[in-house]
């Protein structure tokens, strides 16, 4: 299948989403936090700070190449087709792929992982975005209870509304076990991490009920 064109309007976003991540990124490895300033961050990428903030809300976000965490329509569709996985493997991917979307592949994660072991404080940024993904999946499965003031689901959903919030803390630790197995596993595709941990946690489960 022949893969569709980037607009150009998206693809000249996402060079100037990339320019100012790689100056502040460098910036930061070589000069220090204190001297990476939204200023010389503009500076270096030669933009205005008003077009700085049109891309990134903050400098650490600049710096450690993040996002927004996004719920696209084709990935709310995906979750809630039938299939023959369960909805706690579909939860568990759906905030993966939630996850994923705060790192676009030219964010630099050889960077990142020297910044992070260098600047701990900056970790607080992915905390934030990770409580921000986690806020987006808990929407996907309390949508099936339409009465705020009822326990009661729609067909083929969990029985009330505390088995659906732990579901989703049950997918964050899945995904936090696969993170520590392997920290790649965040933004590489191709890492059994998840998968393994699904089903070390299925099988945990099963084990002590």
């Amino acid at each position: 299948m022949q893969k569709t064109s980037m607009p150009l309007r998206e693809r000249n976003r996402l060079d100037t989403w990339a320019l100012i991540h790689n100056a502040a990124s460098l910036m930061a490895c070589e000069q220090g936090m204190a001297k990476t300033t939204v200023e010389a961050i503009a500076d270096a990428a030669g933009i205005s700070k008003r077009t700085f903030f049109n891309y990134f809300p903050t400098k650490e976000d600049a710096i450690m190449g993040l996002q927004q965490p996004t719920l696209s329509e084709e990935t709310l569709a995906a979750f809630r087709m039938e299939s023959s996985e369960d909805l706690f493997g579909r939860t568990v991917r759906l905030m993966l792929t939630v996850i994923r979307s705060m790192f676009p592949a030219e964010s630099r994660s050889d960077r990142r992982k020297i910044l992070k072991a260098k600047y701990p404080e900056l970790s607080k940024r992915i905390f934030d975005h990770l409580r921000d993904s986690e806020e987006l999946v808990e929407a996907v499965l309390l949508e099936r209870y339409p009465d705020p003031a009822q326990e009661l689901a729609l067909p083929g959903s969990l029985p009330g509304k505390d088995s659906a919030l732990a579901l989703l803390m049950m997918a964050g630790t899945v995904i936090r076990f696969a993170f520590s197995k392997d920290s790649g596993a965040a933004t590489n595709e191709q890492s059994t991490a998840i998968d393994e941990a699904i089903e070390i946690f299925r099988e945990a489960i099963k084990a002590t009920l």
